[in-house]
């Protein structure tokens, strides 16, 4: 992305500070804009040009970061079409999802101070400097701006969401320690550094008492400040529902401080992963009852197929048996880092001079690069530097290279199994597409696979606690099930699912 210049406004002011002694490094930032503006927006094709239009019109603004969230109208035209030099463009590759988009956003924000702005004219830019005083003025980390301790206009609306709003704000309070009288406000502003160090995970509107919560447990100094709203009905656009409420019931659960330790992976401390060599063991007998589903496996090949080319780096090769598919018409480079793997390895493809097998990680296949693709198939999980790794893999790219990435969801089914085969983490696509943004890659394919998967994998390995994989288990999974699922996914992409899956090209840097 490139940086926004930082341009002097036509005309010069400062808000007074409540501490006309404090000193701020460098010049007054009312002599200058300081503002990254994050706009998620979904579906607002009748309100982002003129939202645009007020917000490019605020002297604080020195950039605007907006996230098409896979709209189906003409939100991307839309926004594509402003032409201001401050307005950077991001696309989701289909509807991920408020917290996903604002993920995406805060992370490409360089400004002093980061704003989130709603693209339906709720919220007012015009706003935009009162919300800042307390920052500029060093007082506060972050700041909220409340719809209920103003005096500025507000639209009447629904007297049953204003009650669920206010409950829901009296709990995170109750569980964070603090005292907001607006928890759901879209108007959070941040100094950019606390912002950009919290490890957000909701992927919907959970992510507003995830950041509630976090910014609390973080020891950040939070002001509110009162503004004006002018919400709009269900019938105008308006997206948040009952559901929304439930879902950010469960997250001011979550988030508590009374979770604390939470990590990426949603538990209480990192899983306990065993070493490489215990690992491996356990994986032995997994792998030796997955080599017959041989329809699972053509569905995988099936689904990663676009991405590749010519010569593929297959990374955790694991017993061959993706291999054997690949090296059809390709020339195949395996890393592995179990020896007993890659005895297995070179006793199978000995012959092949298709197949190279290399003992070691990604970093061995280095010397043989460029590669037209890389895969992983479930690999990616079991590696602590996920990010890092990939990294490595699009330096070994070649130009328009693709990675497919294949990987196991969600943390509510992290079992006693994952954690014996060495699985860190179980992902969520919102997940997924922030490592593989944070690794230069920018995903064209991102979706669950495998509903029946998941609500086996949950009894059997989650309240069984059972090996999931057990033979008679995976025949029975791709004899009858397999085939159903491909069909009906194919028509009919599902909210979760056992895996994802995740085709992704190397992101051009000019």
């Amino acid at each position: 992305m490139m940086h926004p210049r930082r341009r002097r406004p036509a005309y010069s002011f400062r808000v007074s500070t409540r501490n006309e002694r404090r000193e701020s490094p460098g010049p007054p930032f009312g002599e200058r804009p300081c503002l990254s503006v994050v706009v998620p927006c979904y579906n607002e094709a009748a309100t982002v040009k003129e939202l645009l239009a007020r917000v490019l019109e605020s002297p604080w603004v020195a950039e605007v970061v907006v996230v098409d969230d896979g709209s189906t109208d003409a939100t991307l035209d839309a926004v594509r079409s402003v032409a201001d030099e401050r307005l950077t463009v991001l696309a989701q590759p289909h509807n991920m999802g408020k917290g996903a988009a604002l993920r995406r956003g805060f992370a490409a924000a360089t400004a002093d101070f980061v704003v989130v702005q709603d693209a339906d004219l709720e919220y007012d830019p015009g706003e935009y400097g009162k919300l800042l005083e307390p920052l500029i003025s060093g007082e506060a980390d972050v700041v909220f701006g409340s719809r209920f301790m103003s005096d500025r206009p507000h639209r009447v609306l629904y007297f049953w969401h204003s009650v669920g709003n206010r409950l829901l704000t009296t709990l995170s309070n109750a569980f964070t320690n603090v005292n907001l009288t607006d928890m759901e406000t879209c108007y959070k502003v941040f100094r950019r550094e606390v912002i950009q160090s919290l490890d957000l995970r909701e992927d919907r509107f959970g992510v507003e008492p995830e950041i509630t919560a976090k910014v609390a447990r973080s020891g950040a100094r939070i002001y509110e400040v009162g503004i004006s709203y002018s919400g709009r009905s269900y019938a105008e656009g308006k997206k948040i529902g009952w559901r929304d409420g439930f879902e950010a019931l469960r997250c001011i659960l979550v988030y508590s401080p009374l979770w604390s330790g939470v990590t990426r992976s949603g538990r209480r401390g990192a899983p306990k992963v065993p070493s490489a060599a215990e690992a491996d063991a356990d994986l032995k007998q997994s792998l030796d009852n997955l080599d017959d589903a041989h329809h699972y496996r053509q569905w995988i090949m099936d689904l990663i197929t676009p991405v590749l080319g010519a010569s593929v780096l297959e990374v955790g090769a694991g017993h061959g048996t993706f291999t054997e598919f690949l090296a059809q018409g390709r020339e195949v480079t395996c890393t592995e880092l179990s020896e007993r793997c890659v005895d297995l390895l070179r006793t199978r493809f000995g012959g092949d001079q298709r197949v190279e097998v290399l003992l070691g990680d990604v970093s061995a296949a280095g010397p043989r690069a460029p590669y037209k693709s890389a895969v992983m198939v479930n690999v990616l999980e079991h590696i602590d530097d996920d990010v890092g790794a990939l990294r490595k893999i699009g330096q070994m790219l070649s130009p328009g290279g693709g990675v497919a990435i294949w990987v196991p969801a969600h943390m509510q089914l992290y079992s006693p199994f994952d954690r014996k085969i060495g699985h860190h983490r179980r992902y969520t696509v919102g997940e997924l597409s922030d490592v593989l943004a944070r690794a230069g890659f920018e995903p064209f394919e991102l979706r669950y696979v495998n509903v029946v998967g998941a609500l086996g994998w949950w009894v059997v390995a989650r309240v069984l606690r059972r090996d999931p994989t057990g033979k008679v288990l995976a025949s029975l999974f791709d004899r009858y099930a397999v085939g159903v699922m491909r069909r009906v996914e194919e028509v009919v992409r599902p909210p979760f699912g056992q895996s994802i899956l995740a085709l992704a090209r190397r992101v051009e840097v000019l």
